[in-house]
Formats: C-alpha cells, sequence, structure tokens
C-alpha cells in the first residue's frame, strides 16, 4: 500500500481538488467506478470558487490525502452543532479500491473529534445510490430517517429526479 500524506487544504490546492473531484464524480473516468453519479447526474460537481470558499471558511476543512504531491483524495469536514459533515468525498479512480476510502474516513473521525470536538459525522447520500449507502454503513453510520430535497434547482443536468437525499451518521 502507497504510504500517503494527508494534510489540510490551503488555496493553492484548488484547481487540484477541483479536477479531483470532477474525476472522481462525473465524466468517463468515473463512470468505470462504482462511486460515481454519471448515470443519475450531468455536468459539474462543483467549481473552484465552491472549494476556494469552503477553504476560507473557518468552520470548514477539506482533508486531503497526497501521493507525493499529487491529491488522490479528499473530503469536506464542516462544523454541523455539536459533530461535523462529511461531504464531497473523492477518491481518485485510478486508486479506487485499494483501502484509501476506508483510511479517509479514519482520518476524517479523528480530525474532526481534533478540531471540534465532534461527538458525531454526518452526510447525506443520493437515495438511490444503494451500493454507496451500504458502504457507509460497514463504516458505522446508520440511516438517521431523515431525508433533504435534493437541490435540483442549483445542480443543473438531472438525468432523473425520481431521488432525494438520504440522511446517515455516526456516534464519535
Amino acid at each position: 500500500m502507497i504510504d500517503y500524506r494527508f494534510a489540510f487544504a490551503t488555496p493553492a490546492d484548488v484547481p487540484a481538488l477541483a479536477l479531483l473531484i470532477e474525476r472522481a464524480y462525473r465524466g468517463p473516468e468515473a463512470a468505470k467506478g462504482w462511486t460515481n453519479e454519471a448515470e443519475i447526474l450531468t455536468g459539474p460537481r462543483s467549481s473552484p470558487e465552491e472549494i476556494a470558499g469552503l477553504i476560507a471558511d473557518p468552520e470548514a476543512r477539506f482533508l486531503v490525502a497526497l501521493d507525493g504531491d499529487r491529491p488522490v483524495a479528499c473530503a469536506l469536514l464542516k462544523r454541523h452543532g455539536t459533530g461535523a459533515y462529511f461531504g464531497m468525498f473523492a477518491i481518485d479512480p485510478a486508486v479506487q479500491g485499494g483501502g484509501l476510502g476506508k483510511l479517509m474516513m479514519t482520518r476524517a473521525d479523528a480530525a474532526v473529534r481534533e478540531l471540534w470536538n465532534a461527538n458525531y459525522l454526518r452526510l447525506s447520500v443520493i437515495s438511490l445510490r444503494d451500493q454507496l449507502i451500504a458502504w457507509y454503513e460497514r463504516r458505522g453510520f446508520v440511516q438517521t430517517g431523515q431525508h433533504e430535497p435534493f437541490p435540483f434547482d442549483s445542480s443543473p443536468g438531472a438525468l432523473r429526479t425520481d431521488f432525494h437525499l438520504t440522511v446517515l451518521q455516526k456516534a464519535l
């Protein structure tokens, strides 16, 4: 296994993170893996402006896994009440399936406890993504029974509209 280095993103990382997120969620490379949204959504997943704004937010951090100087995984961590929100989780399609996702989850758990003394980690997943929901459940998350509407108005490119966001959470 590669010896990844972990860090929090800085403004200089914005272009690389934007590219990583797009490669993991959308487009031909993403479509090869099981984590993509290509059959549900088209168009950009995020933007450099959104990522820069999140990096500048004092209540948020992007945890990044680096292979040398190249980011190969990232996850948004954001304070959420007495816990934290986990999102924009992206693993480079070229390294998916090698255990980096599990390692990122472990690092995220530790980071939010250290940063904010978080007592839970929360996330939301497109309800149609049964395989991904099951992956998170194997990592200790449970479905809360809460659902959020998908932001179709700010996410153009939906190929279907018969879904919502399922909220999962785990105690830390």
